[in-house]
């Protein structure tokens, strides 16, 4: 039998067992059987076993011999294949892939001695659980694709939430000039006005095709994202975090979801990491100018974490999301992407809802109890730990956590000195003294302590240019070739 047959086989046989569950137990005739199969010419004799004259395989037995990869999950009893994966034969061990050797020893270290005893961990999501920015990503391809619900009259309104000085300079123009951000929004509701009037997935009647050549089109784009890069750079994280979550006024979190798959897959199979500027078009200045804004393409759920998240699970230790990407984002990706937590353990930016079900361009602080719910961004993140996670374990904090940035550093160390939280993974972005002193700390003392078996934190290592990990501490910078560790202080 060819392995793609013995694949479609043993699908098939995961049906007619879930088929048979359902059936009375004493109807079932029980007999182990001794069938031998044909594998690329290769005689084997897996168990078998005959199910009321039926013969039926143990899907790990398949999995071993054709080297695909097996799922469990408790929470809803299903198996799944997964063709892409490699055997795993013991789903409590993390696989080799490209984790800096005595960074998969020191997190299995931890796995092993901590395995069934009630604890948990938590991840950040963007440039940890994935290569580079999942709701960046997003904001590309919702303005590529200019998928919206916010009508002209509210534009206005939406864009200027939350912004505490609308007559503050945001950056320089094309001509060195200073930009007020109220400048770029008028620029942008004007743009979006005649979008809106145009495009037919709006409220016009032409092609998208024909939008994207237009002024109006070009000057939004890179004036959108303009505003989005540097809100961080001039407002607090707390402004600029939740303004994109915004654009998502009067969409359904189904919707929101919908087009979050939509993107991930999209950038997931866009192959290119590279760095890419918009300019607004001189044709069109308005009040702002000329401007432009740069981003990176392409995104990588690698199969290292993804790996990771089910090792955790068959040890029995619960894996929680804490993101500053919006909620719909990261369930999104959680879903879609095979990372397998219960929804009801990942927490991420959240809007309120009308009475319709639809977004509306406010926080929502009070999901879950009258203002426990903070922003899950920085300081944030922690008060989600001890505001709705902690509770569940008797008040301890996480067992590890996984981070790349000053955002995750609170919920990394604020539990360290108790002894709750014996590992922070830091994935290596290089990170500044200057402008991430935390993170650059911590990342010295991983590199100090490389091997250590009592580490109290490890860095991983990816390489920036091809979207993967890589086999070491060292990290390569997009559009580089050297290999980093940790920045020289300054």
């Amino acid at each position: 039998m060819k392995r793609s047959s013995i694949k479609y086989l043993a699908l098939v046989l995961i049906l007619i067992l879930g088929l048979t569950a359902t059936g009375a137990m004493a109807d079932l005739n029980v007999v182990k059987s001794s069938t031998n199969i044909t594998v690329d010419g290769k005689a084997i004799t897996p168990d078998a076993y005959n199910i009321n004259g039926y013969n039926y395989f143990k899907l790990r037995d398949l999995a071993k011999e054709l080297d695909f990869g097996v799922a469990y999950n408790e929470t809803t009893n299903t198996g799944a294949i997964d063709r892409k994966a490699p055997y795993k034969p013991d789903p409590a061990k993390l696989i080799a892939g490209n984790w800096a050797p005595a960074t998969r020893a020191r997190i299995q270290a931890v796995i092993d001695q901590n395995a069934n005893k009630g604890k948990y961990v938590v991840f950040d999501f963007d440039n940890t659980s994935v290569i580079f920015d999942v709701q960046e990503a997003l904001l590309i391809y919702q303005i590529e694709n200019l998928i919206f619900k916010i009508t002209p009259a509210n534009i206005k309104a939406v864009l200027e939430t939350g912004i505490p000085d609308l007559n503050k300079v945001i950056g320089k123009n094309a001509d060195g000039k200073d930009v007020l951000v109220s400048a770029v929004i008028a620029d942008l509701v004007s743009d979006y006005t005649w979008l809106y009037n145009n495009y037919k997935g709006l409220n016009g009647s032409k092609e998208l095709s024909y939008i994207r050549a237009a002024n109006q089109y070009q000057d939004f784009s890179a004036k959108l994202r303009f505003m989005y890069n540097n809100l961080g750079d001039y407002f607090d994280h707390a402004v600029s975090y939740p303004w994109v979550t915004y654009l998502f006024t009067g969409m359904t979190p189904a919707e929101v979801q919908k087009m979050a798959a939509d993107s991930h897959k999209y950038w997931a199979a866009y192959g290119r990491y590279s760095e890419v500027t918009w300019t607004s078009p001189i044709e069109l200045p308005g009040q702002a100018g000329v401007l432009s804004a740069s981003f990176i393409t392409g995104l990588t759920f690698t199969d290292e974490l993804i790996d990771l998240y089910h090792t955790l699970a068959a040890n029995k230790i619960d894996v929680y999301i804490i993101s500053a990407s919006p909620i719909d984002t990261i369930l999104a990706a959680n879903s879609t992407m095979g990372y397998g937590v219960p929804e009801d353990r990942v927490f991420a930016m959240r809007n309120k809802l009308d009475s319709n079900g639809r977004y509306i361009n406010e926080y929502n602080y009070d999901w879950g109890g009258a203002g426990k719910y903070a922003q899950t961004q920085g300081p944030g993140k922690s008060t989600i730990i001890k505001n709705f996670i902690a509770p569940k374990y008797n008040g301890t904090g996480p067992l590890m956590v996984f981070g790349d940035s000053a955002g995750d550093m609170n919920m990394m160390t604020d539990w360290m000195d108790k002894g709750d939280t014996v590992l922070g993974v830091i994935f290596n972005r290089y990170r500044n003294p200057a402008s991430d002193p935390l993170t650059w700390k911590a990342s010295a003392e991983a590199a100090a302590q490389i091997g250590k078996p009592d580490a109290r934190f490890v860095l991983q290592g990816r390489d920036e240019n091809k979207g993967q990990l890589r086999p070491t501490e060292y990290s390569i910078r997009l559009g580089t070739t050297e290999e980093v560790l940790v920045r020289p202080a300054a």
